[in-house]
């Protein structure tokens, strides 16, 4: 069971919102990967998440936290976004986890990606 995104996500079952797939399985879009940082950042501050398969809650630690950050644009890697989107995503996995947020220049194109990215459970 995947933590951040689907509608059978951790978060989903859990808290009510989860990263929607905006065209494919997978991460494949720039809003997909900001999405799910997102969550990773607020996961980050709280101390806490879940585990994926079981959705039991664990602790948020650094080596977690940059594990999960990684990890995304692995996942975009993996499920072929384009050379454009990958570009981005390591630029912004970067950023996120040199300084634990995201960047202030363009926050409101990323304030616009995260609310195309994460849906409300119906």
């Amino acid at each position: 069971m995947p933590v951040y995104q689907g509608s059978n996500s951790c978060y989903a079952i859990n808290e009510g919102v989860y990263v929607r797939r905006l065209r494919r399985k997978g991460i494949d879009t720039i809003a997909e990967a900001v999405g799910i940082l997102y969550l990773i950042l607020r996961d980050r501050r709280r101390g806490w998440t879940y585990e994926q398969g079981t959705c039991r809650k664990i602790e948020m630690d650094d080596e977690l936290f940059e594990k999960r950050t990684k990890y995304v644009y692995t996942l975009a890697k993996r499920w072929k976004a384009g050379p454009r989107e990958l570009a981005k995503i390591k630029r912004l996995v970067e950023y996120v986890l040199e300084h634990k947020r995201f960047p202030k220049k363009g926050r409101k194109k990323i304030e616009r990606l995260i609310k195309k990215a994460i849906a409300r459970v119906k």
